[in-house]
């Protein structure tokens, strides 16, 4: 049986423009009862280089690093060699290189790539304008970050709105955006592409109110990444590997932690006396594949194959076989809130 661990990516701290030290990462994430982070501070692994990544009592520490170029998409590097010659620690320079030749260098670097916040986000009044990631025909990225909570949050934010938002942050979140969605099951369709998910997190204090818009304890506990893992995480020497291994290959699942802590939603196939689990590929199959989906909560719970839903049920599991090739994943819903969206597992 796999074991289950939760964790938050895509965190920025005063290394970039995150104006928070580490310290206080890892305090709001040991207050939030997470077992690891991901930090991803702009062009710079400098908080690696500072000796922070690692485990810090029961929380386990990774830097990353947002490659993010002035003019184009971002992305997401992880590397767990040991950094040499100040390698990529602080890369200025990839404000001015395309997204293709940032994707080229991380991966030459031996680095893993994830795409986030894909399609880019315009809000002229709050002056954010982040393009979108447009080379999808590289197949350097080993995955996309399928739900952000700031770009989900400030999708319908306007000037008029702000206050409410700020008073019920958490009432605006809506799911991924059924257009990256789609995306992600067509290019799920050439190639395995993990979705991940990312809390795009700043420190942002607003005039004349007492607390910033978001803390980081709040944050924490609101969309986060599980990662399901063969071995015991606790203070593997192995864990920083181990995590971005289950990353990089979708052995993981995506959910809002708030409305319900997700720990133990499984979704895995068997054929035979195969079994197999999210991300995994099943090639020349013979006999029907059987799909089993279980929930520690009540939920609503569909089964999607290439995007569309081929099965459903209201409760805590469903089961469902099948002998037809494509990409099947899972959708769970908490009183028609979106609660969790797991990686496919590829039948080819």
């Amino acid at each position: 049986m796999l074991k289950d661990y939760k964790g938050a990516c895509h965190i920025h701290t005063e290394y970039s423009d995150g104006s928070i030290p580490v310290s206080d990462v890892i305090k709001s994430a040991q207050d939030a009862g997470l077992d690891f982070v991901i930090l991803s501070d702009h062009n710079t692994f400098l908080p690696k280089q500072d000796g922070w990544e690692g485990w810090h009592d029961d929380l386990l520490v990774i830097v990353g690093m947002e490659a993010s170029p002035r003019r184009d998409g971002h992305l997401l590097a992880l590397d767990t060699q040991p950094l040499t010659d100040n390698r990529y620690v602080n890369s200025e320079k990839y404000k001015y290189m395309t997204s293709k030749d940032c994707l080229d260098d991380v991966v030459s670097n031996g680095g893993t790539a994830f795409i986030v916040h894909p399609l880019g986000k315009r809000k002229i009044s709050f002056s954010i304008i982040l393009q979108a990631w447009h080379d999808w025909e590289h197949n350097g990225f080993a995955g996309i970050e399928i739900w952000s909570y700031m770009h989900d949050w400030i999708d319908d934010l306007k000037l008029s709105n702000l206050w409410h938002f700020y008073r019920n942050p958490n009432m605006q979140i809506k799911g991924p955006d059924p257009e990256l969605l789609s995306l992600w099951d067509g290019l799920g369709q050439k190639r395995r592409v993990a979705g991940i998910s990312g809390l795009d997190a700043h420190y942002r204090k607003i005039p004349f109110t007492k607390k910033p818009f978001f803390t980081y304890e709040e944050l924490f506990k609101t969309i986060r990444t599980h990662v399901l893992l063969e071995s015991d995480l606790a203070k593997s020497d192995e864990a920083i590997q181990s995590v971005c291994d289950a990353h990089k290959e979708g052995r993981c699942y995506v959910s809002f932690d708030l409305l319900a802590d997700a720990t133990g939603f499984n979704f895995f196939a068997y054929s035979g006396d195969r079994t197999y689990y999210m991300g995994d590929e099943v090639f020349n199959i013979e006999k029907k594949i059987h799909f089993r989906i279980k929930s520690p909560h009540l939920a609503k719970i569909k089964l999607l194959r290439n995007g569309k839903i081929y099965s459903e049920s209201e409760g805590t599991s469903l089961e469902f076989s099948s002998a037809e090739k494509g990409v099947y994943r899972v959708e769970a819903y908490m009183e028609g809130r979106p609660w969790v969206f797991t990686n496919p597992i590829y039948v080819r």
